[in-house]
């Protein structure tokens, strides 16, 4: 009886033994996965901090091309008028250089006269 009651325990002990051989695995593949888990979870972090500050780089430059196509604009505009300015100019003058010439021709004729 007290062999039997011997084996038993070996038995036991080598069942129990071999669980807890098991369980010391699986226990290993859980702390694997949870370390990987905890890694990609860093990374993510990672990942989207920086697409935060990615975001707010983009903000700022989508700001500075709308204030660019705003000068842009205003620049435009004042070319235009600059050059109906320009424009206006040439002809006063080219209509004061007529008028100089008329008013030339105008003394000299007066000045046969007399």
């Amino acid at each position: 009886m007290e062999y039997e009651e011997d084996n038993l325990s070996e038995d036991k002990k080598r069942s129990l033994s071999q669980e807890v051989y098991s369980l010391q695995l699986v226990v290993e593949m859980r702390t694997g996965e949870v370390r990987n888990l905890r890694e990609q979870l860093a990374r993510a972090t990672q990942e989207l901090e920086q697409a935060e500050i990615i975001k707010k780089k983009l903000g700022k430059s989508t700001s500075r091309i709308e204030d660019l196509e705003q000068q842009i604009k205003i620049k435009n505009k004042l070319e235009k008028k600059l050059s109906v300015e320009k424009c206006q100019l040439e002809m006063n003058i080219s209509n004061t250089s007529k008028t100089a010439d008329r008013m030339s021709k105008d003394v000299e004729s007066l000045q046969w006269r007399i």
